[in-house]
């Protein structure tokens, strides 16, 4: 099978710097994910959601069986709840997308590293080295000067259009959408290399930058998505001194070095022992099966449509002036908006539905708050 009808990939720029504060680092991720399930369960708990899900996507419940057990599983399984396979990996059952590892042996067995398994991802891991780290090199300054990094140690809760600390200590992400004034031929590379995807796949909202300081290691821990994979694509990294470990196997991140494709279902940790920030692009992109696709980035985009307009959030990625203005312009009630990396905020390319519940809205303004979750 080719592994375009099995995956998603997620690209990943990241940077390195400072002293882990493994209090500090607990404590964020856990807050984080407690957010997270927060919304997930206030999304797929809700009748109102997946009646937009009807609408959105026709026949899904009686043309796409996959993407129907998928959703079934976001709908009736326990939010936040892991399950240990015998190989290794670790998912969250409310995210498992049913009937992607083949039992009868016609595809490789999952690997932590599947990319020397398969010639497109062998292929995918050559133009991110080639085509799209070199570009993110040359605009890497521009954004850095323009949106400098945040206090790793301030404790101010991160707001506006800047770098969002996440995950655990010396951790900060910008999304390529809140980037893309400053690495705009960053954007149309990583595109190209997608296979020309304007989306980038279901999640793109955490399709972006991310630094670790120096001196500093990542928690272990598994992203639990058993239908995506994620690619680190070293920026500044130095040599010998980054990378990342699945069960005690190291695979180096370095400028000018291969990107790292990941299953990273299977527990991880990076790391950066040098004495400067390391930076890397990440990237969510979808390789099921084309409708499957599509369904997927929908449903996701309907996720973040409801989570500003029902619930009043920022989703992940989307910073306050962006939104702002696209509920101003009328493009926040569009799906093109959530589904298209590159979409401006003012792009008026409405539908008439659309711009009838902007007029309705006139005034309601957007509530201000923040969370940060994938």
């Amino acid at each position: 099978m080719n592994p375009t009808d099995k995956f998603a990939v997620m690209l990943v720029l990241l940077p390195a710097a400072g002293a882990l504060s493994l209090g500090y680092s607990t404590s964020v991720y856990y807050n984080q994910r407690s957010q997270s399930l927060g919304l997930d369960e206030a999304a797929f708990g809700s009748p109102k959601f997946w009646a937009d899900v009807d609408r959105n996507i026709p026949g899904w419940q009686s043309e796409l069986e996959r993407f129907r057990g998928f959703c079934e599983n976001l709908r009736t399984k326990p939010p936040g709840k892991d399950v240990f396979l015998a190989n290794g990996q670790q998912v969250l059952a409310q995210y498992v997308y049913p009937g992607i590892d083949d039992k009868d042996g016609s595809t490789p067995p999952r690997r932590a590293y599947p990319a020397d398994d398969y010639l497109e991802l062998r292929e995918l891991r050559e133009r991110l080295e080639h085509d799209v780290a070199p570009v993110a090199q040359r605009e890497l300054r521009t954004l850095l000067e323009a949106r400098p990094l945040v206090d790793d140690d301030d404790s101010r809760d991160d707001s506006g259009d800047t770098w969002h600390r996440a995950a655990w200590y010396g951790w900060q992400f910008m999304s390529l959408r809140g980037a893309r004034q400053w690495m705009p031929e960053t954007a149309s590379a990583l595109r190209a290399a997608m296979g020309g995807a304007r989306r980038l796949g279901p999640a793109h909202r955490f399709v972006g930058l991310a630094r670790q300081k120096a001196r500093c290691r990542g928690l272990s821990h598994s992203d639990g998505r058993n239908y995506m994979l994620s690619t680190l694509t070293p920026v500044a990294a130095p040599t010998g001194k980054c990378g990342i470990v699945v069960n005690g196997t190291s695979a180096p991140i370095a400028t000018g070095g291969p990107a790292v494709i990941l299953d990273n279902t299977f527990p991880h940790h990076v790391y950066n022992d040098a004495d400067e920030d390391r930076f890397c692009i990440i990237a969510e992109h979808p390789a099921l099966a084309p409708v499957e696709r599509e369904a997927l980035a929908t449903l996701f985009a309907l996720k973040d449509r409801f989570t500003v307009l029902e619930l009043q959030l920022a989703p992940w990625g989307y910073n306050d002036d962006d939104l702002g203005a696209a509920l101003r312009s009328g493009a926040v009630y569009g799906l093109d908006y959530w589904k298209e990396i590159g979409r401006a905020p003012d792009d008026r390319r409405a539908s008439p539905s659309a711009l009838t519940k902007k007029r309705r809205s006139r005034g309601k303004g957007f509530g201000g708050k923040r969370t940060a979750t994938r």
